[in-house]
C-alpha cells in the first residue's frame, strides 16, 4: 500500500503528475534535461540524470524540469538558482512544496522570475492519497509566455517583481 509522498521514508522519488508535467512541457516545446530523474515512467527530457549520476553535479543546460527530492530541497534550490544565471540554461521549473516560512522558499523561490501556486494537492506516483501539502511551480530564467499562461490556468502566479516589491501596511482605525 502505498502512502502520501510527505510520509514515505522509503523513497524520496515521486513521479510528477502528467496533468501538470505534459502542458508545462508543451509550453516550453520539451525539456532538455532533468536532472533529477528517476521517478517518471517514461523520460521526460532529452538529458535525464539519475540519482547516480547526481545532478547537482552536472552542469544543467537549455530547459529544465526539476522535481527534486524534498529531503534535499535546499541544495536542489540553491542549484536552480545558481544555474539559471549562466547563459547555457533558458529557463528552470521546478517543482516544490509551497513552504512559504521555509528558509529554503525565502532565500531561492523568492529570487526567481516567478512563483506559481498551485490549486488543490497533487496525487504524486502511485500515492494512494494526495500529497498533504500544496504545491508551487518556481520559474528561474526566461520561461516562454506559454508557460505562465499554462500556470495561470492551474493556480496564481506572481513575477519575481512582484515577489521582491517592497510594501507598505497602513495602520486600521
Amino acid at each position: 500500500m502505498n502512502t502520501d509522498a510527505h510520509f514515505n521514508a522509503e523513497t524520496d522519488e515521486w513521479s510528477t503528475p502528467p496533468s501538470l508535467l505534459r502542458p508545462l512541457s508543451d509550453a516550453v516545446g520539451g525539456f532538455d534535461l532533468d536532472p533529477c530523474s528517476g521517478a517518471e515512467e517514461k523520460t521526460i527530457a532529452q538529458v535525464a540524470h539519475t540519482e547516480a549520476e547526481n545532478g547537482l553535479r552536472q552542469p544543467w543546460v537549455g530547459k529544465v524540469w526539476m522535481n527534486p527530492p524534498y529531503s534535499e530541497i535546499a541544495d536542489w534550490m540553491k542549484k536552480a538558482l545558481d544555474e539559471s544565471h549562466r547563459e547555457d540554461v533558458e529557463c528552470i521549473l521546478a517543482l516544490v512544496p509551497a513552504r512559504t516560512s521555509t528558509r529554503w522558499f525565502q532565500d531561492y523561490a523568492t529570487d526567481s522570475s516567478a512563483v506559481a501556486f498551485l490549486r488543490g494537492r497533487l496525487q504524486f506516483g502511485d500515492a494512494d492519497n494526495s500529497a498533504p501539502f500544496p504545491s508551487a511551480v518556481v520559474v528561474y530564467g526566461n520561461a516562454p509566455t506559454e508557460v505562465y499562461k499554462t500556470l495561470e490556468q492551474r493556480g496564481t502566479v506572481y513575477l519575481g517583481s512582484d515577489l521582491r516589491e517592497s510594501t507598505t501596511q497602513e495602520r486600521l482605525a
